[in-house]
C-alpha cells in the first residue's frame, strides 16, 4: 500500500464519521441550501426541462405564447416563451426542493430511535458520496493543470492498493 491508499482510507472514514455526527436532515439543509439550492435546481431544469419542452400541453401552450408577439422578429428569435417556461419551471423546482427537504429533514429528526438511526446511517452514506465527489474533482482538476503536477501525481500512485493510479488515468485522460 501506498501513501495514497492510507490517504483514501482517511478521506472515506473522515466522510463516514462526519456523516454520523452531522447526520442526514442537517447534510441535506446545508447541500440543498443558499447557492447550492440554486445549483441544483439549474441542474434539474437542465436536465428535466428539455424533456417536457414539446410535450403535451406545455408544447401547446408554449406554441400560443411564442404566436403572441410572432410579429416582433427579436422576441421570436429570442425565444421569449423558453425562457418564461424555464423561469416557471425554476420557481416550481425551487418551491419543491424546499418542500421535499423540510418534510425529509423533519422525518429524520423526529425523537425516535428508526429515525434517529436513519438518520446517522444516511448521513453517513450522504457524506461519504460528497467525499468521493469531492476527490473525484480534485484529481479531475489536477489532471487539467496537467505537466509536473500531474506526473508527480501519478508517479505517487503507482502501485496502489486501490488502483489509484488507473482512477486517476482514466478520469482526467491524462497519459504518462
Amino acid at each position: 500500500m501506498v501513501f495514497a491508499d492510507w490517504m483514501a482510507i482517511v478521506i472515506v472514514l473522515g466522510c463516514i464519521t462526519l456523516g454520523v455526527f452531522v447526520g442526514f436532515g442537517s447534510g441535506l439543509k446545508f447541500f440543498t441550501g443558499g447557492i447550492f439550492g440554486f445549483i441544483i435546481s439549474i441542474v434539474v431544469c437542465g436536465l428535466f426541462g428539455t424533456v417536457f419542452l414539446d410535450v403535451g400541453f406545455i408544447g401547446d401552450l408554449l406554441k400560443k405564447l411564442s404566436d403572441c408577439w410572432a410579429g416582433n422578429e427579436f422576441l421570436t428569435n429570442m425565444h421569449l416563451e423558453v425562457i418564461i417556461y424555464y423561469i416557471i419551471l425554476f420557481v416550481i423546482v425551487q418551491i419543491l426542493r424546499v418542500i421535499l427537504v423540510l418534510i425529509i429533514t423533519k422525518f429524520l429528526e423526529a425523537d425516535n430511535f428508526i429515525s434517529k438511526l436513519l438518520n446517522k446511517v444516511l448521513g453517513a452514506a450522504l457524506f461519504l458520496f460528497i467525499g468521493v465527489l469531492i476527490s473525484l474533482l480534485i484529481l479531475k482538476i489536477i489532471g487539467w493543470v496537467g505537466g509536473e503536477t500531474a506526473a508527480n501525481l501519478h508517479d505517487a500512485l503507482k502501485g496502489s492498493l486501490f488502483h489509484l493510479e488507473d482512477l486517476f488515468t482514466n478520469i482526467s485522460n491524462w497519459m504518462p
